[in-house]
C-alpha cells in the first residue's frame, strides 16, 4: 500500500472555500504521488475558527465556542473531505475534528475516514487530554475500536494523546490492524518529540506500521492569549525496529519540521505479515498474557 501523510499549516481563511481549497492541495498531492490513502493531522479543521471572529476570555465562554464551532462546521467539513475521496479516488483519513454528534447531543475528537466508494469509518478518540486548550471537559470519550480495511489491508486509529496509552495500540493490533493512523496536534516541541517516540515504540511493540500526521503553523485565537494557538510538528511515516523491513529507528520516512508538505511511502504489508510469523523479533509470539492477568488487578 502506498500511504500519505500530511504536514497541515493552519492559516488564516477569508471564507469556506479558502479551507476546501487547502485540503484539496493536500489530496492533490497524495494522488500525484500516487498513494491510495492520506492522513491529515488531529484537528485540522481548527483554522475554520478564524471565519468566526470568535472571542472568549475565560473556560465557560471558550467550550460555548467550541461547542458552536462543532455544530456549524462538521456536516460541510465532512462533505467536503467526501467528496473529494470519491473525486480523487483515494481513501481520505481526515484527522480528526472537534465533531457534534446530534443523535446523542454530544461533542466528540472524532477521527473520520472517507473511502471513495462513499463509506466513512469512524473512530472517536478514547483519552480526551486538554484537547485544543479549552475543550476537554465537552469533549466525551470514545468507548469503541475498531479497524477498516481497504483492498485486505486492516487500517486502526489511534488519535493524539491515544497514542501514549500503550493497550490502544495493543487492542487494535488484536483486531488485525496492519497500520496505525495517528493524526496529531501538538503545541510544543515537547509533544512534537512525544508522538514521534510514541509512533516508533508502537511499531515496534505490535509489529505494524505507524503513520504519524503533525498539525503545524500558528492561528491568532484566541484572542486574549497573545501568541494564540502555535502548532508544532515533523509527520512520519513509521516500520516496526527490526532488520529487512525498515531501518535501525524504525523511520521510513519523515517531512521537514514545520514545512508544509505531503509525504508518502510504500509500504509491504505482505512481507510485514511474513516478518510477524518468521521475524526474528518474535515479541507477539513471545507474549505471556497468562501471566499478565495476574496483575489485572493493578489496572482496576
Amino acid at each position: 500500500m502506498r500511504i500519505a501523510t500530511s504536514q497541515f499549516r493552519v492559516r488564516m481563511l477569508s471564507s469556506f472555500n479558502d479551507f476546501e481549497e487547502h485540503v484539496r492541495w493536500h489530496v492533490e498531492e497524495a494522488a500525484r504521488q500516487r498513494a491510495s490513502l492520506l492522513l491529515l493531522p488531529e484537528f485540522f479543521t481548527i483554522e475554520l475558527m478564524t471565519l468566526e471572529g470568535y472571542t472568549g476570555e475565560t473556560n465557560a465562554e471558550m467550550e460555548l465556542i467550541f461547542e458552536q464551532f462543532a455544530k456549524t462546521y462538521t456536516e460541510p467539513v465532512k462533505e467536503v473531505c467526501a467528496n473529494l475521496a470519491s473525486e480523487y479516488n483515494l481513501a481520505i483519513a481526515a484527522g480528526s475534528h472537534f465533531a457534534y454528534d446530534s443523535s446523542e447531543d454530544r461533542c466528540y475528537n472524532t477521527a473520520f475516514v472517507f473511502l471513495p466508494d462513499g463509506r466513512t469509518h469512524v473512530q472517536n478518540k478514547i483519552h480526551p487530554s486538554y484537547e485544543l486548550v479549552y475543550n476537554k471537559d465537552i469533549t466525551t470519550p470514545g468507548n469503541k475500536l475498531s479497524v477498516f480495511e481497504i483492498d485486505s489491508v486492516k487500517i486502526g486509529i489511534s488519535v493524539c494523546y491515544d497514542s501514549s496509552f500503550p493497550e490502544i495500540a495493543r487492542i487494535l493490533s488484536r483486531l488485525g490492524a496492519d497500520i496505525i493512523l495517528a493524526p496529531t496536534a501538538c503545541l510544543d516541541e515537547w509533544g512534537r518529540a512525544r508522538n514521534v517516540l510514541f509512533s516508533q515504540a508502537r511499531a515496534s511493540e505490535n509489529q505494524l506500521f505507524v503513520v504519524n500526521s503533525h498539525l503545524i503553523g500558528a492561528l491568532p485565537i484566541p484572542k486574549h492569549i497573545p501568541y494564540g494557538f502555535t502548532f508544532t510538528g515533523q509527520s512520519g511515516i513509521y516500520s516496526p525496529i527490526q532488520p529487512m523491513i525498515g531501518t535501525p529507528s524504525g523511520i521510513i520516512k519523515q517531512g521537514e519540521p514545520n514545512v508544509e508538505s505531503v509525504i508518502t511511502a510504500e509500504l509491504n504489508i505482505d512481507y510485514l505479515k511474513s516478518i510477524r510469523a518468521n521475524g526474528h523479533n518474535r515479541n507477539l509470539k513471545d507474549m505471556r498474557p497468562e501471566f499478565y492477568k495476574h496483575y489485572e488487578e493493578q489496572f482496576a
